[in-house]
C-alpha cells in the first residue's frame, strides 16, 4: 500500500472528534454514532468546509477526524494531505459516498487510515469506528474488494512496485485539449481568458474543466494543479 498513516496504525481515541461534513442529515447521523461510542456532543467539533476544519485543527487537539470528500470549498483529500504535514498526530478516516478508484487511492495516499461509505447503517459505521480504538484501519468491504481486484490486475508488476514502496493508482489520461486547459489553469487564467486564448466558448471550457476534475478526483483548481503535477501532467 502507499506509504501513509495506514501503515503500522496505532490505537486511536475517538474523543474528542472533529467531524468534517456539510450535510445536516449526515452530521446528525455521525453525532449519534459517536455518542454510542462514548463521544458525546461536547466532545465533537463540527466543520462544514476545508477552511473551517483547518482552523479548528490549528486551535484544538483532536483524537480523530472524520472527513467527507466533497466539501463546499475543496476536497477532503486536500484536507487530509494538509493534515499529514501540519497535524500528523491526528488520524483521518474518510466517511463518504465517493467510491471511485481515483478518490479511494488519493485519500489513502494522502494519509487516511480508513475509508468508510455513508450508505452503511449506523451499526456498521459504529463497529468500523470502534475497531480504530484497537488499532484497526477500517476499509469498507466494498472498497476492500475493489482494492484487492485492482491489486490482482496489477499482479505482474506488483513485486517491482512493492520494492519501490509506491503502489500508485491507475494513471490519469487527459486528452490534449484537457491537458492544455489544465496548463492554463495552472497559469491562473479564468474560464473567459481560457476561452479567448483557445478560441472556444466558455461552456466548452467548463465542460473540459469538469472532465479534468472528474479524472483527477478533485473539486477545486488548486487541487487540480496539485494532482496534475503529481501525475506528471504538468511541469
Amino acid at each position: 500500500m502507499p506509504h501513509s498513516q495506514i501503515e503500522d496504525v496505532e490505537a486511536v481515541s475517538l474523543s474528542p472528534a472533529l467531524v468534517v461534513e456539510d450535510d445536516p442529515a449526515m452530521r446528525e447521523r455521525l453525532g449519534y454514532v459517536l455518542s454510542t461510542l462514548g463521544c458525546d456532543e461536547p466532545q465533537i467539533a463540527w466543520a462544514d468546509s476545508v477552511a473551517a476544519a483547518k482552523a479548528l485543527l490549528d486551535a484544538r487537539y483532536f483524537g480523530v477526524a472524520l472527513v467527507d470528500i466533497g466539501l463546499p470549498d475543496g476536497s477532503g483529500v486536500e484536507l487530509i494531505d494538509w493534515m499529514r504535514t501540519h497535524h500528523r498526530q491526528v488520524p483521518a478516516v474518510v466517511i463518504s459516498a465517493w467510491r471511485t478508484e481515483e478518490v479511494i487511492f488519493a485519500a489513502l495516499r494522502a494519509g487516511a487510515i480508513g475509508y468508510l461509505l455513508k450508505e452503511r447503517d449506523d451499526l456498521e459505521l459504529s463497529i468500523a469506528l470502534r475497531s480504530i480504538e484497537q488499532g484497526g484501519a477500517p476499509i469498507d468491504p466494498a472498497i476492500a474488494r475493489r482494492i484487492l481486484g485492482w491489486l490482482a490486475a496489477q499482479q505482474p508488476s506488483l513485486p517491482a512496485v512493492l520494492a519501490a514502496d509506491a503502489l500508485a493508482p491507475p494513471p490519469v489520461a487527459l486528452t490534449p485539449r484537457e491537458r492544455k486547459i489544465l496548463e492554463l489553469v495552472a497559469q491562473g487564467l479564468s474560464n473567459r481568458d481560457m476561452a479567448d486564448s483557445l478560441s472556444i466558448s466558455r461552456l466548452t471550457v467548463e465542460c473540459h474543466t469538469k472532465n479534468i476534475y472528474r479524472k483527477l478526483a478533485v473539486t477545486s483548481r488548486t487541487e487540480a494543479v496539485y494532482q496534475g503535477r503529481k501525475h506528471g501532467l504538468l511541469p
